[in-house]
């Protein structure tokens, strides 16, 4: 074969290779009633829970089975509700985690809605552990036809109605009617959903045990020794993405998924779970809680007494009583759209955001694990609301002020959607950001919501880069400071000098910080939360499956091949021989592990891409999902303006700091801490040439 037919053959492979990876990326529906996932055990040969019990409950009377689920729901609910009668079984205003767990009160909607749910667990519960988990399994797999039809929920099913105007050209605050055909999807309460079904030990609420029926590691024990072997690896191995591309990235997170901690009737500080001095569980803890433990031997709690650390798990949402796998509440829109910024739209009487510190809005501020590094980078987004607003009123057109408030809301949204996707991923997914083919078309039959896996692992990502000591720039000085410390006093910082240290501060790859590991929210820089320890526990406590699992079908997904891991050496694949050698010492087997551990997984070997393979992959195909199911997404949107959509696309991160950040110089890269600048007058110079267009809204 000659040379140019050769070169030929391998434009040929290299276009079928690529047709066949956009078109694995193109499988973007999560279902609506998942089922277990067998195919890692079909090529590994494992075994397969129920695989050949086909089993359903067998019961005399439906309806008086769903009656006293009910009320025991409700005479729970009610127990619940009276602890925040009594103090002590509130976290103490004293304590370093003080409004780390808190809730919000329920309307009565919610309240509703919470009942239900509860009577739902509770039946799945009694039919678990009654009737056994493999009937159940069959039950919620929708292979007992039988039982469908017997059962009536008429006590709690409803349906909820939803007048759309398909003309009327706003985005609504809680995401409901962004889709017409489906009205509710990506709407504010909904679930989180599954690409499989959970694996939960019982399918229903217990926790996933090992390949042999133990439990699984203590959660504080395989994080510790994780931080160990990172700073052992690699003490100090900075990455050129900036901190403020870290908090930029956290704050997409806070927009996309809104959680709840199981809530009562009224709001609380948090329940407790833990003493006061962490030495071990309360006598005032409620159920609401499941405190994690620490062994004695612990490098940091050890020599502190502590054996406790609080924990309240995320509430589970199944409104409408479908019998189903249970899935965790999520209580913000799933659109990317500022919703934790908007809220249900917080106002003055010219139209502009309700502001707080550093210009947030203060619906987000209400959020309480707040660091100023957040306020600083919502504050941006406000002030571009605002600024908008003011634009609009000096061109003395007279229009309504719903009409001023929602052309700007939808230029914030439109100019926060753009950075994300064109300034954003691109550097975080780098060259496999073309693989990705964010190129899509809006989509009804897309359902708009968040993977529960993504929350629960891969999309904790920023979480790992959370540095030790974060910089700020006050009165022309440059100061470290540890990261607990910006939790706390916001007025004592400068809003300007916050953004400008953020900057100029690299993430670290290569090392786990203490304030990610021991003093997350911390009080003294002594004793705080463990960050990472919290991801792996709400991963465990939604019953997201192993790791293995999670990496097979990802790795089908995106056409690349699949693997069987029957020892810990064959994960030498996906990670470093120190790390495995943790998973060694505290799992049982290799299909034990966690999948909050893909973080972990070695380097790509393409140095362009910042993410872990398996994780690029999942933020591919979460993005691209939110992306092509939003009807009012800035780039398809009917109802926008030729000169929305020109400013729109003119106002990029650059510029917002420029118009908004306090600086006289601003990163041509805000995302690259090594960026060159550029004027920031000069922006706002060229920023000034477009004023004309608020006018024209």
């Amino acid at each position: 074969m000659n040379q140019s037919k050769i070169n030929m053959f391998t434009v040929n492979v290299i276009c079928i290779l690529v047709s066949c990876v956009l078109a694995a990326f193109d499988v973007l529906q999560i279902p609506d009633n998942p089922v277990y996932y067998n195919d890692y055990s079909l090529q590994c040969h494992t075994p397969v829970k129920c695989a050949s019990d086909r089993r359903c409950p067998e019961v005399f009377d439906w309806k008086d089975l769903e009656r006293w689920a009910q009320k025991e729901a409700h005479a729970q609910f009610d127990l619940l509700s009276s602890f925040v009668n009594n103090s002590s079984y509130m976290i103490g205003e004293n304590e370093f985690d003080f409004n780390m767990f808190f809730t919000r009160e329920l309307t009565s909607e919610q309240e509703f809605g919470v009942k239900n749910t509860m009577t739902i667990d509770i039946l799945l519960e009694y039919l678990a552990s009654t009737y056994g988990k493999c009937t159940v399994r069959n039950l919620l797999e929708g292979r007992c036809s039988k039982v469908s039809q017997s059962l009536s929920l008429d006590e709690c099913q409803r349906t909820s109605l939803y007048l759309c105007d398909p003309t009327y050209p706003y985005r609504s605050y809680d995401g409901s009617c962004n889709n017409l055909k489906h009205a509710s999807w990506g709407q504010a309460g909904n679930p989180f959903k599954i690409e499989f079904a959970t694996c939960y030990d019982d399918f229903v609420s217990k926790r996933r045990l090992s390949s042999t029926g133990r439990d699984l590691p203590n959660n504080r024990a395989v994080i510790s020794d994780m931080q160990r072997v990172f700073n052992y690896f690699a003490p100090d191995s900075g990455n050129l993405f900036s901190l403020f591309g870290l908090l930029f990235c956290e704050t997409i997170n806070t927009d996309m998924i809104g959680r709840a901690m199981k809530r009562v009737r009224n709001a609380t500080t948090g329940f407790r779970g833990c003493r006061a001095d962490g030495s071990g569980v309360s006598n005032c803890r409620t159920p609401l809680t499941c405190p994690m433990s620490v062994p004695s031997d612990d490098p940091n709690y050890g020599p502190l007494n502590v054996e406790c650390l609080n924990f309240s798990p995320i509430e589970n949402a199944n409104d409408h009583c479908s019998f189903r796998y249970p899935l965790k509440r999520n209580t913000g829109s799933s659109y990317i759209d500022l919703s934790s910024v908007y809220k249900d739209g917080n106002y003055n009487s010219e139209g502009k955001i309700i502001s707080s510190f550093c210009h947030a809005s203060s619906t987000f501020d209400i959020n309480k694990v707040l660091s100023i590094q957040f306020l600083a980078v919502t504050g941006l987004f406000t002030q571009l609301h605002n600024y908008c607003v003011d634009r609009v009123k000096l061109c003395g057109n007279l229009q309504k002020q719903e009409d001023t408030i929602e052309k700007c809301r939808s230029l914030a949204i439109g100019v926060y959607q753009r950075i994300i996707y064109e300034e954003v991923l691109p550097v975080i997914l780098g060259n496999f950001y073309d693989e990705c083919n964010f190129d899509c078309e809006y989509d009804e039959n897309l359902e708009s919501t968040v993977s529960s896996s993504f929350v629960g692992g891969p999309g904790r990502f920023p979480h790992i880069w959370v540095p030790e000591n974060v910089t700020i720039i006050q009165d022309k000085e440059r100061m470290q400071k540890p990261f607990f410390e910006f939790f706390l006093n916001y007025d004592s910082y400068d809003c300007s000098g916050v953004l400008k240290g953020m900057l100029e501060d690299p993430i670290h790859t290569g090392t786990l910080s203490d304030s990610l590991i021991n003093t997350f929210f911390s009080k003294d820089g002594k004793l705080g939360h463990c960050l990472l320890c919290l991801d792996l526990e709400r991963g465990r406590d939604s019953g997201l499956c192993p790791l293995i699992l999670y990496k097979h079908y990802f790795d089908k997904i995106s056409g690349r091949p699949t693997k069987c891991y029957n020892s810990f050496d064959d994960l030498a694949d996906i990670f470093d021989e120190k790390v495995i050698e943790v998973f060694k010492k505290h799992y049982e087997s290799p299909f034990d592990i966690d999948v909050l551990f893909l973080l972990f997984e070695k380097d790509q070997e393409d140095p362009t891409i910042l993410l872990p393979q398996t994780v690029a992959t999942a933020t591919c195909l979460q993005f691209k999902l939110l992306k092509c199911s939003d009807r009012f997404f800035y780039s398809w949107n009917e109802f926008l303006t030729p000169a929305l959509k020109e400013l729109i696309n003119s106002i990029d991160m650059s510029t917002l700091l420029a118009m908004f950040g306090g600086m006289e110089e601003v990163p041509v890269d805000p995302w690259h801490f090594q960026s060159d600048k550029v004027s920031a007058q000069m922006l706002r110079d060229k920023n000034n040439q477009k004023i004309d267009l608020f006018c024209s809204l």
